[in-house]
Formats: structure tokens, sequence, C-alpha cells
């Protein structure tokens, strides 16, 4: 069994979207509710904290910044500078909602979702923010929290999740047209007592999915089968990437929104960064603007 270790007790209230910059050989991710970017050298053990201007929410690697989604607005934050420049608001979004989870397409685009941030009203919706900076809004149907924005290696399959339903969907992609068709469910989480939350696809085209509430990351195959499960000593995983030279390191963020004093006290290491090593290496992060696939 997969022991994974903390490595960064940063006690994020919601840890999400971490991505690895393999020129740096740095981890980073975000805070949401603290509206906190964070970043982690494995080499050194060391990490360090960026305030943030918003609840950024997801973020992808771009010309040596960051490209950023948070509340209801798309922008790009460099943090050698420590200075964030709006793009777009997303203006057609009710009030109480915010971004939730994103990731790279294959034309290089940015793909991410949106929630209602109290969690009662599925007015999520689906978006692409183009290399040519256009916004568009993505045919399908509302869902209350919109998660996992990942692609299969040959970029012909999108996967993605209402993690309220328990359910993990694949997608047919067409390349060509950006017609998303093939509705179909990949796999139920109601069987681990989890939700999907964030995931990491890797080589050989498997998806790694955390299961906010069970304590675990689970692998499925392209066919939707458990493969592996690993747990970790915190209740509520939100994100994965691989990182490493190898990129056989899958690094693991968490939350501890919502757990009570008596949780926290029997999960203290709840919102920090765990890592855990693989067989299997992951793809290299996407960045915004590039193709791939």
């Amino acid at each position: 069994m997969l022991a994974p270790e903390c490595v960064a007790p940063t006690g994020c209230v919601l840890g999400n979207g971490p991505v690895w910059s393999e020129t740096e050989g740095f981890l980073w991710w975000v805070d949401v509710k603290r509206a906190k970017l964070h970043r982690y050298n494995p080499r050194t053990g060391n990490t360090r904290r960026y305030d943030l201007p918003l609840r950024a929410s997801a973020i992808a690697l771009y010309e040596g910044s960051f490209l950023m989604v948070g509340d209801r607005e798309v922008g790009v934050y460099d943090p050698s500078t420590e200075v964030y420049d709006t793009l777009l608001s997303v203006e057609t979004e009710p009030e109480g909602n915010r971004t939730n989870d994103g990731g790279v397409a294959p034309d290089g685009s940015f793909w991410f979702g949106t929630m209602d941030d109290q969690e009662k009203d599925a007015s999520g919706s689906y978006y692409r923010f183009g290399p040519d900076k256009a916004l568009s809004q993505l045919r399908l149907p509302s869902v209350l929290a919109t998660n996992t924005m990942q692609f299969s290696p040959d970029g012909k399959t999108f996967y993605t999740c209402d993690s309220a339903e328990q359910e993990i969907l694949a997608f047919d992609f067409d390349q060509a047209t950006g017609a998303l068709t093939g509705r179909r469910i990949l796999a139920s989480t109601y069987e681990f007592g989890g939700f999907p939350y964030g995931s990491a696809i890797d080589s050989e085209g498997c998806l790694w999915t955390s299961l906010w509430g069970a304590s675990r990351i689970v692998r499925y195959t392209p066919d939707g089968k458990v493969d592996r499960v690993i747990i970790l000593a915190a209740p509520r995983p939100t994100g994965i990437a691989f990182g490493g030279p190898d990129l056989k390191t899958l690094f693991i963020t968490t939350a501890r929104a919502g757990m009570s004093f008596p949780q926290l006290d029997a999960r203290p290491l709840s919102g920090s960064l765990f890592a855990v090593q693989v067989d299997t290496p992951g793809l290299p992060a996407r960045e915004f603007g590039r193709a791939f696939g």
C-alpha cells in the first residue's frame, strides 16, 4: 500500500489546482478561500506563500507567469514581481458564483468551470478561454460543483465531473471542431463514500482522481476500472499533479474547509501538501497557448 507523506504542512483551507513547473522544479498551488498562492521546492523542502488580489481556484503555466481564474474573472499573475493583471470578467455568471477547477485543452485553450460558492444551486457552467483571449461558454449541462478538467494523452477524450453526483464523466472530443459528444459515466465514486474532485492523467492514459471525504486517491483505467487506491492522512484531498525529475512524484493538495475542531484534532494534517512515489510517470504540465495531442 502506497503511503503519501506530508511534505508541506501549510494548513490550507481549500488547497487546489496543483501545477508542476518543470523548468523551476517547483510545485505551485492555490488556497481558494484564503486567496493565496503556494510554492513548494522539493529539493530543499521550503515553501513560500504569495498574497493574491482574488480567490484564485485554478492556474496554468503561461510564459513564465500563471494564467489564473478566480472569483468571476481571468487574469495573469507574475510571481517574480507579484503583479496581477485582470484580462476579463466572466459577466454571465450569477453574483454568488465563482470559478473552480480548470485545465489546458489540446488547442492550448484553458477550460474552467464555475459553481455556486454556497454549494446550494446547480448554477455552475463550463467555459473556454482561448489563446486569442476570447471567452466562450461550453454547451454542457449546469452543475453544482465543476471539477476535473482533464484530457487524454492523445487529446481525444475529455474528463470532468459534477462532484455532487459522485460521477466521473467522459466525452469524445473532436479537436477539429471542438465538439463534445458521446457523454458517458466513466466511474461512480459512491462505493468509496467520496466525491470526485481534482484529477491528473498519467502517461498510460489513466485518470488519478482525488475523492473528497474519503481520504483516497483512485487510479481509473480509460475503461473506468479501479486500478489502484491510495489512502492518505487527510479526509479531503482536492487536487493532483505529477512532478519531480521523472514525473513519478504524485503531489496531492488537501483541504480543511468545513471540518469541525474534533475532526481537525483527529486529522491535523488536513490542508497540507502530500507526496508519494508511483511507478507510472505523469505528463508534463500543459502550458496555456501551446497545443498538444
